[in-house]
């Protein structure tokens, strides 16, 4: 398992590139180190807008979750961790991380390059975690 930081080039110019998180690798992260710039990235979708957020709908209604309230549950998302993405869209790919303290499960949306405001930004989608 690979520790992870997300957004670690935040702000930072990167070259273009499809996406930079590889889904068949096991990465762990810290939901407290990543909070307070998840409320940030959350803050901007929440007055720009974010297309790629649609991916995420779109997966949740093909595998009969609730969109209004999101409930992918961790014994569904389980299977995927390390293994492939949720989703792959020109907008964006869904992908499975585990907690570094505990057994639950979230889900992270890299944004691809297409995303006006947001390109290579990574967003946990399930800021809860899986129930």
């Amino acid at each position: 398992m690979r520790k992870l930081k997300l957004n670690k080039n935040f702000g930072k110019k990167v070259p273009a590139h499809n996406y930079e998180l590889e889904p068949k690798e096991q990465y762990v992260i810290s939901f407290k180190d990543e909070i307070e710039q998840q409320q940030a990235i959350y803050a901007s979708i929440y007055t720009m807008g974010l297309p790629a957020m649609n991916d995420y709908h779109n997966w949740l209604k093909e595998n009969n979750f609730d969109v209004n309230m999101p409930n992918p549950t961790n014994s569904f998302v389980e299977p995927y961790y390390g293994v492939r993405s949720l989703w792959t869209t020109d907008l964006s790919q869904g992908m499975v991380v585990k907690a570094k303290d505990d057994d639950d499960y979230y889900i992270v949306m890299e944004c691809s390059r297409e995303n006006e405001g947001f390109k290579y930004t990574q967003i946990i989608v399930t800021l809860g975690g899986c129930i």
